[in-house]
């Protein structure tokens, strides 16, 4: 984590970094050289008891396993938090989370980048300021390709990560906040290739359903060949359409006449806006803008896909919680994490 925030470390204001904490003792001391940090240790427990006064928030960038533990030792010391998403891996340890946080009088924050982008920022723009219309169908292509590591590596990796469901509380954390609530049908279809090693889906294609008749469709491969990803969003509404990729970074925005094009870089920009808006929130003693209980809801309906693409049915709010639908529309209550 240290490069990037060691190229945005000179231009945060209000703020900076003091202390850093990692395992291994000399990635922590050359990460505190980069972010211009005076203390080092090689304990994340040691960083809280003793140096405490060097720090008033801590930002987490740990594996995702980790988030839980190191977010409520944070609030127990008192320390504002930006943890990176998800949250946690389960919408239990979210909730133990957010109650400690709450008990604990400390503001909580998910580092989410992806609100942050240039590209998608000028989607979400053109659709509050109405220039969109009401939102209809979102649709977002992730397709990525698995590091050059050993199955055991990966597996590993997908146990201390949360697997292909994990990875996509991005996205659905994005529909989110496109449509302005969380969905309330939930539909997913999971796939491995035939000679795959991993437990764990190599294509996943999720349905939201909203409020107001809006839908949000995600597909999700993760078998490209080595090298560049592709990524791209849009969305269509009752008045026009907006579209976003990352690799011309360009959005067309479609109304009445020819589409226009706006071309926006990504850079270290929303990185920066992110951290940026984490220190108001905490100067100015309000929610950020990306709440724990936005991180909640992301894996909430996270959980509820998994669930559909184990019993093959939709998945539809109840409350907090997400019902099986069975065919005949009659909702069937299951155990989920969340109770």
């Amino acid at each position: 984590m240290g490069e990037p925030y060691g190229r945005i470390a000179a231009r945060i204001r209000n703020a900076r970094f003091t202390a850093v904490a990692n395992r291994d003792a000399r990635i922590a001391e050359r990460t505190a050289r980069l972010l211009g940090a005076e203390i080092w240790t090689d304990g994340y427990k040691e960083l809280l008891a003793g140096h405490s006064a060097a720090f008033d928030a801590v930002l987490i960038h740990s594996t995702n396993r980790s988030h839980e533990l190191h977010c409520r030792s944070a609030a127990q010391a008192g320390k504002h938090i930006l943890v990176e998403s998800p949250l946690c891996l389960s919408s239990e340890a979210a909730r133990s989370v957010l109650d400690e946080c709450g008990r604990s009088g400390v503001r909580l924050m998910v580092g989410q980048v992806a609100r942050f982008w240039p590209s998608l920022h000028t989607v979400k723009e053109s659709l509050d300021a109405g220039r969109l219309g009401q939102p209809g169908l979102l649709r977002i292509h992730r397709w990525e390709s698995l590091p050059s590591r050993s199955s055991s590596e990966l597996s590993h990796r997908a146990e201390s990560d949360g697997g292909t469901l994990c990875e996509l509380i991005r996205e659905i954390d994005l529909a989110c906040w496109l449509f302005g609530h969380r969905p309330t049908d939930v539909y997913a279809v999971g796939r491995r290739q035939p000679h795959t090693q991993l437990d764990d889906w190599d294509y996943v294609q999720l349905h939201l359903g909203f409020p107001e008749g809006g839908m949000a469709l995600v597909d999700y491969s993760r078998t490209l060949p080595s090298g560049d990803g592709y990524y791209s969003l849009s969305m269509l509404g009752s008045a026009g359409a907006a579209y976003a990729d990352d690799h011309h970074n360009m959005q067309l925005l479609f109304g009445v006449g020819h589409p226009s094009a706006l071309l926006t870089g990504q850079g270290d920009k929303p990185l920066l806006s992110q951290l940026q808006e984490f220190i108001h929130a905490v100067e100015e003693n309000r929610e950020p803008p990306i709440s724990g209980t936005d991180g909640l809801a992301a894996i909430q309906v996270s959980e509820a896909a998994a669930e559909s693409i184990a019993s093959g049915h939709v998945m539809r709010q109840a409350g907090a919680r997400y019902e099986q639908v069975e065919p005949k529309g009659e909702a069937v209550t299951v155990t989920s994490n969340d109770e």
